[in-house]
């Protein structure tokens, strides 16, 4: 089919306008448009698809259309661009996914600013005509301040802002205001972004992406916010899952061990401490390992504590040393050849089932003494008090019987906390929202006022070491090389130290006179010098033949 130009042209003009909004996010796409203008050849359906969603943002735009239509048409758009995604997905080779991916994400971030802009539309409906001017300055400065301590925060953290870029920026304040509902602050945003980006190998982009995420996840499951951020990036990273995966796992390891009525954040705080124990028998994604975490909570160990026992049975020589010495003490064969072979697949939980099966009753345990029960516990590695606990918790010890910690529902923060704590952090979102789209323009005009300010308070400065400083000192040494006065000019050597000024010093004892009126009508030439020895100061004194005696050096 032939390229309509009319449709062509329209979309051009469409781009065009759209690069002289007001609003980034309207510019951004008019640019992706403008772009896929000039480098494809053809106006394909994503292009089209894309120049009618500008358009109707642009009408939306112009038209009295409420904010709640506006919502809804992005959100139609929203669900648009997903369904030609999911249609490549299928193995539709026409759809053009990037273009569709890059509309999708434009009309995400659409959506929030629309979404914000409707909170503080129905606020500030609530509040219209109920204050006066004084009020409304003093709400400004607030804001001005929220908004200025929220920018201090992240620049104590990650250094220049200026440097860092806006789009980082607004991704930290785009994750505040999506925790601020479950009670966080910025300040835990900063710490998750920071824990991610510097212990993981995540760009600070991505970190602060997913901090809101790892926040909502740490509330929802009991954990601090860096062991929630430590535990996705362990399993981001020696699992090989996305963030989103992370958190199901977390949240599934979570719902698990409740289920089973182990201590769930015990067992969470154990995996987060493990990154060792992840990097060497992770597999199918960390759900061995949530399960492994589980059974060892059950039995009154850690994660690191069994991990370390599947560590020695795979220390084969010493491992059948061990156990052949304990059964011979114990008078019963022990045989852990199954466990080794299920630690060597990375299967932590049935090896520690296969131990304890062969670690005999507890009754049997009490009967043994102290070097029988020091071999056995030596024949696994651990404790003899760990393996007490093993031994007392035995019938725990196949608690999950098959059960994987992928098969649970998705949680959320505000589930950890009361109603009333529910209600009252929604409405600290209107606060944070306010500020962070009034304090922007705020920040520009304290920096226009602080442009004006600068060179005053610099010139005041000047002004003031001018009228407390000495105008006609002089120091050296090194400083001065040349010194004029009534008498004529002088040459100094520069590595003197001078001390020279115009001032007038009185001296008490000064006399002066006509020629002879001294006494004696003797001629005196003296010629005095000084240099500085260590911290004293040495003066020497040249006197001519008038004294009568031969022209010498004397010290003063």
């Amino acid at each position: 089919m032939a390229e309509d130009p009319i449709k062509k042209a329209e979309a051009r003009r469409i781009a065009n306008e759209a690069l002289k909004s007001e609003i980034d996010l309207t510019r951004q796409l008019g640019k992706l448009l403008e772009t896929n203008l000039q480098t494809s050849g053809r106006m394909n359906e994503a292009v089209r698809d894309r120049a009618r969603i500008l358009r109707q943002n642009l009408n939306d735009q112009k038209s009295q259309v409420s904010i709640d239509e506006k919502i809804a048409n992005v959100k139609n758009n929203i669900a648009s661009a997903q369904a030609k995604i999911a249609q490549s997905s299928a193995g539709d080779k026409r759809i053009k996914v990037d273009i569709h991916k890059a509309t999708l994400a434009n009309q995400k971030s659409e959506l929030m600013r629309l979404q914000i802009s409707k909170r503080v539309l129905d606020v500030t409906n609530k509040i219209k005509g109920a204050i006066g001017i004084a009020a409304i300055l003093t709400a400004v400065s607030k804001i001005a301040q929220q908004f200025a301590a929220t920018l201090d925060t992240i620049g104590k953290q990650f250094g220049s802002l200026n440097v860092l870029g806006e789009g980082f920026k607004q991704e930290l304040l785009s994750s505040q205001e999506a925790v601020v509902g479950i009670g966080a602050t910025i300040e835990d945003v900063v710490a998750a972004t920071n824990e991610l980006s510097s212990e993981f190998g995540l760009s600070l982009d991505q970190a602060a992406d997913l901090s809101a995420q790892v926040i909502d996840t740490a509330r929802a499951v009991g954990l601090s916010n860096e062991e929630a951020a430590r535990l996705s990036g362990i399993l981001q990273t020696t699992s090989g899952l996305s963030g989103e995966q992370a958190e199901r796992l977390t949240e599934g390891a979570f719902q698990l061990a409740a289920a089973n009525r182990v201590n769930p954040s015990a067992v969470l705080r154990d995996m987060a401490a493990s990154s060792e124990t992840f990097a060497m028998f992770s597999e199918d994604g960390g759900d061995n390992l949530a399960k492994a975490a589980i059974q060892a909570r059950a039995l009154g160990l850690s994660l690191d504590t069994t991990s370390k026992i599947a560590e020695g049975l795979l220390d084969f020589e010493q491992s059948i040393t061990k156990e052949v010495e304990a059964s011979v003490l114990i008078g019963r064969q022990l045989n852990f050849q199954k466990a080794r072979e299920l630690a060597l697949n990375n299967d932590i939980e049935g090896a520690i089932t296969n131990v304890v099966s062969q670690l005999g009753s507890e009754a049997e345990f009490n009967r043994l003494n102290s070097i029988q029960r020091k071999a056995i516990a030596d024949s696994i590695g651990v404790s003899v008090a760990d393996m007490a606990k093993m031994v007392a918790n035995q019938g725990k010890s196949n608690i999950l019987a098959g059960e994987t910690a992928k098969s649970f529902q998705d949680i959320i923060g505000k589930d950890a906390m009361s109603e009333l704590t529910a209600v009252l952090n929604e409405l600290k979102i209107f606060g944070v929202a306010i500020a962070n789209i009034l304090g922007p323009p705020l920040m520009g005009l304290a920096k226009l006022v602080n442009f004006v300010l600068t060179p005053l308070g610099n010139a005041v400065v000047g002004l003031s070491g001018g009228i407390r400083g000495v105008d006609d000192f002089r120091s050296g040494p090194g400083g001065i090389t040349t010194m004029a006065g009534p008498a004529g000019v002088f040459r100094l050597n520069p590595r003197d130290s001078v001390l020279a000024t115009t001032n007038p010093i009185p001296v008490n004892d000064f006399m002066t006179g006509p020629p002879g009126s001294m006494g004696g009508n003797s001629n005196v030439s003296v010629s005095v010098g000084g240099k500085i020895s260590g911290r004293d100061i040495v003066f020497f004194q040249e006197q001519g033949a008038e004294f009568g005696d031969a022209p010498g050096n004397g010290l003063m």
